[in-house]
């Protein structure tokens, strides 16, 4: 796999901090502070069983969120059947709720250091990041944790970790492990539940989670962020490079230009091509067509040249947005199985990249590239964007016709009830673009048919709707 060189930018405005991930001058990953402070993944709570639905084998915790989080039976510590509604608990969130449900939670804790994830009730498992390739250090990193986890805890090794002497290992399990202890002093004492422990820090986090051996430079726009980042990176024993930039610094990394795709529907390639995504409730399409590339002696040719550029584009583009659930490709048709495996093989190379679990499960009978993307927090979009309360996610309006025959239904049937009050004027309120069915022939053949008076105003801000009143004079 060829290094990758990574450079981790900080951006200062308005008193928000903003972080891009370039990799190879290109954006990979980026970060808004004030949309990460909303995300409760990885955060600890301690809960209070609400009830326990076992048609779903889950019980629903109260953490003091507006709704109450699902912790399932596979996530408890022991057997489900000792515990009861009204038991305290401490869970972390696993994966951030959304508008229909609350955030799915664990009672097996995970403590994230720098180069190691420390698991308290971890039953003496230990993992080694998939990441770390090399046999012979991931044997030495297993015989360390054999050496320094107790009975019942556990300890997955990072890749950061990779030639880190034990010394230093040593010493930040002993750091996790009091961090627990106080953890659990706070629960001891709790009687309500409420939050025990969330990241610190944004600007820590993202230097925890990020930096690795291949960042070989950090930029900074703003001097006491410049100097915060220095101080952490020396507990760290960072090597990176620390500049301070003199102007807005996703303008001198050009990164606003990068930003203008990041919502985009429509993904162009180098070569010509054109990625396509569409996003349902779990389930993401991503389409790749050659369009106005021709380049290739034949078809096949063609197909394998785009797919391959659309390959590396789609997984980049899956980090930044952070989609994740089934992921289904259709690349351009491949007739030939070794270009299939080409394409295969460059997807996970790709995966390698990312901090989230990818399943590849392979194409399918239909020629569909299928793929899972393990979710812990919105995608960006849906963070940044709400539902359309007009069309309500859909993106489609009905259209005037439509709603013209339903308003002149409704006044009809509405004059009828009201015979008895004698209505003497109708007022609708009306979207602008019914303006066109409204002309001053229609209005007279209304007035006819209804015997009363009806006044247009075209001022309703939905589409999908209208208001009428009646008056009797």
């Amino acid at each position: 796999m060829q290094e990758i060189e990574k450079i981790l930018v900080f951006n200062y405005f308005e008193e928000e901090i903003r972080v891009a991930l370039l990799e190879n001058y290109k954006l990979s990953e980026i970060f808004f502070e004030d949309l990460e402070a909303d995300k409760n993944s990885g955060k600890i709570f301690i809960g209070r069983i609400e009830n326990e639905v076992p048609s779903l084998e889950a019980f629903f915790v109260n953490i003091g969120m507006k709704k109450n989080g699902f912790l399932r039976y596979k996530d408890v510590l022991g057997m489900p059947h000792l515990y009861k509604r009204g038991d305290m608990v401490i869970v972390q969130v696993r994966k951030d709720g959304n508008a229909r449900k609350g955030p799915q939670l664990s009672m097996q804790i995970n403590l994230p250091g720098k180069n190691i994830v420390y698991m308290p009730y971890g039953e003496s498992s230990i993992g080694v990041s998939r990441k770390i390739s090399s046999s012979s250090e991931r044997e030495r990193l297993r015989n360390i944790a054999e050496d320094l986890i107790y009975d019942k805890e556990g300890v997955i090794f990072r890749t950061n970790c990779s030639g880190i002497e034990q010394e230093m290992l040593e010493e930040e399990l002993k750091e996790l492990r009091k961090k627990w202890h106080k953890i659990a002093i706070i629960f001891k004492n709790a009687n309500k539940p409420e939050l025990i422990l969330s990241e610190e820090d944004f600007v820590g986090y993202i230097l925890r989670e990020r930096v690795d051996n291949n960042v070989k430079r950090i930029v900074v726009d703003e001097v006491n962020l410049y100097n915060k980042i220095r101080e952490i990176l020396e507990e760290f024993e960072g090597s990176q490079i620390v500049e301070l930039c003199k102007k807005d610094s996703f303008t001198y990394m050009n990164i606003y230009n990068q930003m203008e795709d990041l919502f985009s529907k429509k993904i162009e390639l180098n070569s010509g091509g054109v990625i396509t995504i569409d996003k349902a409730e779990a389930l993401t399409i991503i389409d790749v067509d050659s369009a106005s590339n021709i380049k290739g002696k034949n078809v096949e040719e063609t197909s394998i040249k785009t797919n391959s550029e659309a390959a590396v584009e789609i997984m980049r583009n899956i980090r930044l947005r952070n989609i994740s659930g089934i992921i289904i490709i259709d690349f351009i048709d491949m007739n030939k199985k070794e270009n299939k495996i080409k394409i295969l093989n460059i997807i996970n190379e790709e995966v390698k990249k990312d901090k989230a679990r990818i399943t590849v499960v392979g194409f399918t009978q239909l020629g569909l590239l299928e793929m899972t993307r393990k979710r812990t927090s919105s995608s960006i979009d849906g963070m940044v964007f709400n539902p359309c309360p007009i069309c309500h996610g859909t993106g489609r309006v009905a259209s005037p016709s439509i709603i013209f025959n339903r308003m002149m239904k409704d006044i009809e049937d509405s004059l009828n009830d009201l015979k008895e009050y004698e209505i003497k004027q109708v007022l609708v309120n009306i979207y602008h673009n019914l303006s066109g069915y409204v002309t001053p022939e229609i209005r007279k053949k209304i007035n006819e048919k209804t015997g009363v008076e009806v006044k247009f105003e075209f001022n309703w801000n939905d589409p999908n709707s209208y208001n009428i009143r009646f008056k009797k004079e």
